[in-house]
């Protein structure tokens, strides 16, 4: 069990009966732990693996963009967030809806900003006490929330420019999603490069975040079937509000991975994540090369960018007879593999082209 699930376990005698809403926890057993039967517990999450996970082992789960209002609820237990501008965002959606006479506790590591956040919880609860310190992990407690500012996502979504084969879109991004605000300096390199490539045919933009790849090579004139893939319930929300805002149309997916994924593709692009909350996570780019070529048309390519000190080109090796460096510069470098060993291998619900 996660070491923030332990320290609220620990503080189970201070729970009262009543709803117990769980969001974003980790992929443990503290639900079961947690729950009577005058204490039914409830899990959202926007994290699709997770969602999935919990879901499997017996939870009541949703996966939500945002928590759903339950005014039933007597306590929200909240896991922080890494980024304070998402903390900020879950608080005050959480804050709108809560009943007066219901609790809070904010639980998360040190690593990850505990110990500031009893600044956060005072901008939308009267009442802030910090509960337990225990395991590198703090618990704090709010109630009597400020229900009089009322929320909308709206308001927490930004646009900016992205200019790409000489059109103009704007892209649309929600705290929480990757370079929430901005466009990052791998995307822009992997941009440079995508525009002399000139995509075409079935497309796969794997961790799409706020849907910056997808919807510049459909603004830039690509003749595509476009699929955003995402874990995050924010992020594929800020890729329907680009797609949306620019007249764009492509399929949405959440997946943990391509665990839902089917068919081919002829080219899958992507920036792949390594990070898993506050950690580094290397395994979600290592398991998306490892089943990637499986989702490739005979033909198809895997384009890429990455942090030079990956060692991404290397297990692109593993399963592509073809790859090679397009682009670099001092922090990034794009990579392009093709021939995929597995491509002519079946799949259940897939079709080989």
């Amino acid at each position: 069990m996660e070491r923030s699930s332990q320290l609220v376990l620990r503080n189970d005698a201070r729970l009262s009966p009543g709803p117990v809403l769980l969001v974003n926890p980790p992929r443990d057993t503290l639900f079961r732990q947690l729950q009577t039967d005058q204490r039914p517990v409830r899990i959202t999450t926007q994290d699709f693996g997770d969602y999935n996970w919990l879901s499997a082992s017996g939870a009541s789960a949703s996966y939500d963009v945002l928590p759903e209002p339950d005014k039933s609820c007597q306590t929200v237990i909240l896991n922080l967030p890494r980024e304070k501008e998402l903390l900020v965002m879950m608080l005050h959606a959480i804050s709108a809806w809560m009943p007066e006479d219901a609790r809070l506790w904010l639980v998360g590591e040190n690593k990850a900003g505990i110990k500031s956040a009893q600044r956060y919880l005072e901008q939308y609860f009267q009442n802030v006490v910090k509960l337990d310190s225990a395991r590198h992990c703090g618990l704090y407690e709010a109630s009597v929330p400020h229900n009089e500012q009322q929320f909308a996502l709206d308001a927490y979504a930004t646009a900016w420019p992205v200019n790409f084969a000489g059109q103009r879109i704007e892209i649309v991004s929600l705290p929480g999603v990757f370079a929430h605000g901005r466009l990052d300096k791998g995307s822009r390199l992997l941009l440079e490069s995508l525009e002399k490539l000139r995509p075409t045919g079935k497309i796969l933009d794997f961790a799409c975040g706020s849907g910056i790849i997808g919807c510049a090579l459909l603004a830039g004139g690509a003749s595509a079937e476009l699929t955003l893939l995402d874990v995050s319930a924010l992020a594929l929300e800020a890729s329907g509000r680009s797609l949306n805002l620019n007249g764009l149309t492509a399929a949405l997916l959440p997946s943990d991975g391509l665990s839902e994924l089917a068919g081919r593709y002829d080219w899958i692009i992507s920036n792949p994540p390594f990070h898993r909350g506050v950690s580094n996570d290397l395994e979600i780019a290592e398991h998306f090369f490892t089943a990637a070529g499986t989702f490739l048309t005979k033909n198809g390519r895997i384009v890429i960018v990455c942090n030079r000190h990956l060692p991404y080109a290397s297990w692109l090796q593993n399963h592509f007879d073809r790859v090679e460096r397009l682009d670099a510069n001092n922090e990034f470098m794009i990579i392009q593999a093709g021939k995929s060993r597995k491509h002519l291998k079946s799949r259940p619900n897939g079709s080989d082209r």
